[in-house]
């Protein structure tokens, strides 16, 4: 049974059978009415017009019984639900105020045909073609006698079921309406790209509006009609009011990246719709993009645009931390890569007007069309007319460096100031400096040092350097610590001014600075070799011109003895300090050339820095400088020091020589020992060959644990150093490999005398331990023989 022959069933049954068959279809549709309504209106709900009127019939019957048990029934039905039937049953209780009232009906026969439309409120029948006009009405956001400005039916009107869900879908289509109205007017403040996406929405909007005017036009339309015509801009509807949806909380490029992958679906008509909203989106990015490649502005009030600046940056650190990507603001649309370009444009173009001074005007980016025709997902116009522009700003900045400010020129001051590259000035330098620095470094005072280096400029060819240049250099001298000498604290300066100092940065200087006190170390100790060398062969020449009888044979003799000791230990030295500085200089050399090699290719500003900053970490690996190069750097510092130390034995060993070679000349041999022992300024020579014995042995010990460091050194495939290379100049023949394994043999055979001793039999090892252990073919065996 259906809900209308339940309701008729229920009106039958209740009211008095007199009545006739008008009256009686009134009644009906009235009460089918109201059950329908759900208590819409301004009507009080019926269960509080039962309460008053049981409350009415308690005072007159002297209790309120009935009430409660009202009230105990209600609790049992859902509120919402039983409100209709309450308001029926309370229409049809009876009574004073009636229920029937003369009013002209349809018959029941047109009630369950289905399209009947009629009007409680003023009789009248209400035609389709009106309904159909009221909906129109209701779709452009105006209320009319059917439908109440929210876009529901009116509880007066009476609608079929059938005609009733047509109007609730179409309806539905006007809340979708008045939800877009509202969005598009909800603009202002919230961003040129949200306000892009609301002039979108009203472009879409008057489509519709469009849509509305052609129907409102046509004659004899009926619901039906009414409906499949209004399919598709419900459609599109249904599509914008997704993307509001889906823009709440997205601003900026994170907004467009949502409407450009809304776009990703199988409708045809929702990716052409996504295109044409995307190309009004984009652009206000496509307006801050072509500003900041040409003109080096952010044109971004709302925080929208995905190149951020930081003002609280100096200038000096403009190219390096002024400028960055915010990677949630970067489109979908557009790779890392070309944001990347992107920031790299402004960035050279901010950095010629500010840092270098100079005026660069790029040509136009193009028209403001951010997307081709093709469909949406296919290859943007963008990146090739981005690669363009960045390219010839990027360029015009490199050269701008290299040919106005010399950037290639100052590079190579570098290396041959800093980085000891020009040797008759480094020669000349140590020369003159030779006096000043080997004093105390508490009482060296720079403007005593600046007429040295001026003088050393003079006797070189560096000074055929430009002007530039040469005023540019200068000396500084670091803190001092307790026991220094100036040599430990002497370093060559070079002024780095803008833009300059956006390549040669206060941390890379302090690295050139570094690399400068290490090839200072190892060009002191070379010359003081070279020295050494000189003292020797003057103090021989002295001794084969002044050679008599046999009464000076014995401190000849003595002579001889302590200078070849010299000579062997300092041909060791030499060797040694010799192969160290030929392989940091092939270092130097290798990647000074790769570093032109890569400036020449460079095509912007972050591949310069790059590739000098690549070329540094090379220089700062051949000094043993690198990270994980410590213990070479610690052994290479010792050894040197051993080498300085020798020198000064060896120029008091020549002093001694010199004094009784001169002694010799005037008095007796007996004269001679006690002129030496009297001075105290002066060695024996005796003393010296013991100090020289004890500094061999610890310089053979020390060269053999850095060979050893040498060996246990990772393998680096680096393109510009490999230890190993220096490992096999130093151990060319295998001479520290062999005093190894008779160090290792000897030490064998005294762990075995030790042995011996202990158990009881002093017998002496057979000569075949020491024939044959010497001959062993390798380190490892040797010590297996021992464990």
């Amino acid at each position: 049974m259906s809900l209308r022959q339940l309701v008729w069933t229920l009106v039958s049954s209740e009211l008095d059978e007199k009545l006739d068959e008008h009256k009686l279809h009134g009644t009906f549709l009235r009460s089918f009415q109201r059950l329908s309504s759900s208590g819409r209106g301004t009507v009080a709900p019926p269960d509080e017009l039962i309460v008053k009127h049981l409350q009415g019939l308690g005072r007159q019957r002297g209790h309120d019984r009935h009430v409660l048990r009202f009230q105990s029934l209600r609790s049992r039905l859902h509120h919402s639900a039983a409100r209709p039937v309450l308001a029926l049953l309370f229409h049809l209780r009876g009574g004073d105020r009636g229920v029937v009232e003369d009013v002209s009906r349809p018959t029941l026969k047109e009630v369950r045909g289905g399209w009947h439309l009629a009007s409680l409120a003023n009789q009248k029948e209400i035609s389709e073609a009106k309904i159909v006009r009221d909906l129109l009405f209701a779709l452009q956001g105006v209320s009319s006698d059917c439908f109440d400005s929210s876009c529901e039916v009116d509880p007066a009107v009476l609608l079929t079921r059938p005609a009733w869900l047509l109007c609730h879908r179409i309806l539905g289509l006007a809340k979708l309406h008045l939800r877009l109205s509202t969005d598009a007017k909800e603009a202002m403040g919230h961003g040129l790209l949200h306000q892009a996406l609301c002039e979108a929405l009203r472009k879409q909007l008057q489509g519709y509006y469009e849509v509305l005017a052609q129907l409102m036009s046509c004659e004899g339309l009926s619901l039906r009609s009414l409906w499949a015509r209004l399919l598709a801009p419900m459609t599109r509807l249904h599509f914008l009011s997704q993307l509001c949806e889906g823009s709440r909380g997205v601003f900026g490029g994170a907004l467009s990246s949502m409407v450009f992958a809304s776009g990703f679906s199988g409708d045809i008509v929702a990716q052409d719709l996504a295109k044409e909203i995307l190309r009004s989106v984009v652009k206000p990015l496509w307006s801050m993009i072509r500003a900041w490649m040409t003109e080096g502005e952010l044109q971004d009030p709302y925080g929208e645009f995905f190149v951020i600046a930081d003002a609280s940056v100096p200038l000096e650190d403009l190219w390096n931390r002024a400028y960055s990507l915010e990677l949630e603001m970067v489109p979908s649309f557009i790779s890392l890569e070309l944001a990347r370009k992107i920031l790299l444009a402004g960035k050279s173009v901010n950095f010629i007007r500010l840092c270098c001074r100079r005026t660069w005007s790029p040509e136009p980016l193009g028209t403001s069309e951010l997307l081709p025709e093709e469909e949406i997902g296919a290859s943007f116009d963008l990146a090739s007319r981005v690669e363009r522009l960045s390219s010839k700003t990027n360029e015009h900045l490199v050269k701008l460096l290299m040919n106005h400010f010399s950037l290639g020129e100052h590079a190579l001051a570098l290396r041959r100031f800093l980085l000891l590259g020009q040797g008759d000035f480094v020669q000349s330098l140590m020369d003159a400096l030779q006096e000043e620095l080997d004093i105390d470094a508490n009482k060296i005072h720079k403007h005593q040092l600046m007429g040295i280096l001026e003088m050393a400029l003079r006797q070189s060819n560096a000074q055929f350097c430009s002007v530039d240049v040469l005023g540019r250099l200068g000396i500084k001298l670091r803190s001092p610590e307790r026991g220094e000498r100036g040599w430990d604290v002497f370093l060559l300066d070079y002024s780095i001014d803008s833009p300059l100092h956006v390549v040669f940065t206060p941390n890379i200087m302090q690295k050139y600075d570094r690399a400068f006190s290490f090839l200072w170390k190892l060009r002191r100790v070379s010359h003081a070799l070279a020295a050494s060398w000189n003292q020797h062969m003057a103090l021989q020449r002295h001794l084969c011109r002044d050679q008599r009888d046999s009464l000076d044979r014995l401190s000849l003799l003595e002579t001889r003895q302590t200078l070849h000791r010299c000579t062997l230990l300092r041909h060791e030295m030499h060797h040694f300090v010799q192969n160290v500085q030929s392989y940091v200089l092939e270092v130097l050399d290798t990647s000074w050339a790769k570093l032109q090699q890569g400036w020449q290719k460079s095509s912007d500003l972050d591949e310069v820095i790059s590739q000098h900053e690549r070329y540094l970490a090379a220089v700062e690996e051949g000094a043993f400088l690198a990270k994980g190069s410590e213990a070479i750097l610690s052994g290479v510092s010792a050894l040197l020091s051993l080498v300085l130390e020798f020198c000064t034995l060896q120029e008091q060993a020549c002093a001694s020589c010199f004094e009784v070679a001169a002694v010799e000349e005037e008095e007796s041999v007996e004269a001679v020992f006690q002129a030496v022992r009297g001075r105290p300024f002066a060695r024996s020579l005796a003393e010296c060959r013991a100090s020289l014995d004890h500094l061999a042995s610890t310089f053979q010990m020390k060269l053999q644990l850095f060979l050893r460091a040498l060996e246990d050194q990772p393998e680096r495939h680096s393109e510009f150093s490999v230890l190993s290379f220096l490992l096999c100049r130093l151990d060319f023949n295998t001479h520290y490999e062999n005093r190894t394994l008779w160090s290792t043999c000897f030490a064998w055979r005294c762990e075995l005398q030790r042995k011996s001793r202990h158990m009881g039999r002093r017998r002496r090892p057979s000569m075949a331990s020491w024939v044959v252990v010497p001959v062993l073919p390798c380190r490892g065996l040797v010590q297996g023989l021992v464990r």
